[in-house]
């Protein structure tokens, strides 16, 4: 078991004292930091009008036409597929839902988005979401393969 100790230090205390005042004459000007203000030209700032905005699709890249909700009784029939459902190195234990086989290292949500557009499915890719046993790789993903009264389950019931 260990015993604190409380030690009283003094200002007066040499030992402990900073160093000398002395020792200032031995920096040079030349060994002193100082800023040096970036020289400004109007061709090189870059102007908030012309930046896009990161949340906006690019046309044509997969997966870009992902929808957000507002409302979640419209999505209320879709699948939600979270990353750690096609994770190789958990268990089934751990969360895994697919076989070992056919399992991938270090899935994310937005690649599984990106699969489900390029299929043509109803996608809703939800980034705040998350597994609550895969809470460090965010993301959920709601799919629709069910449409009408379908059971998704074939023809035979």
């Amino acid at each position: 078991m260990s015993h604190p100790r409380i030690e009283e230090v003094e200002d007066s205390d040499l030992e402990a004292s900073d160093p000398s005042e002395g020792d200032i004459d031995d920096f040079s000007d030349n060994d002193i930091m100082r800023r040096v203000e970036p020289k400004s030209s109007a061709a090189s700032q870059i102007k908030p009008a012309n930046i896009p905005p990161a949340a906006a699709p690019r046309p044509g890249a997969p997966g870009s036409e992902f929808q957000t909700t507002n409302d979640a009784k419209q999505y209320a029939d879709f699948q939600c597929l979270y990353p750690v459902y096609f994770d190789a190195r958990r268990t089934r234990a751990e969360g895994r839902r697919v076989p070992k086989s056919l399992a991938v290292a270090n899935p994310i949500a937005r690649e599984i988005v990106n699969a489900c557009a390029a299929l043509r499915l109803p996608t809703l890719f939800e980034p705040a979401k998350f597994h609550p046993k895969d809470w460090a790789n965010p993301g959920r993903v709601k799919i629709r393969i069910r449409f009408g009264g379908e059971s998704g389950r074939g023809r035979d019931g």
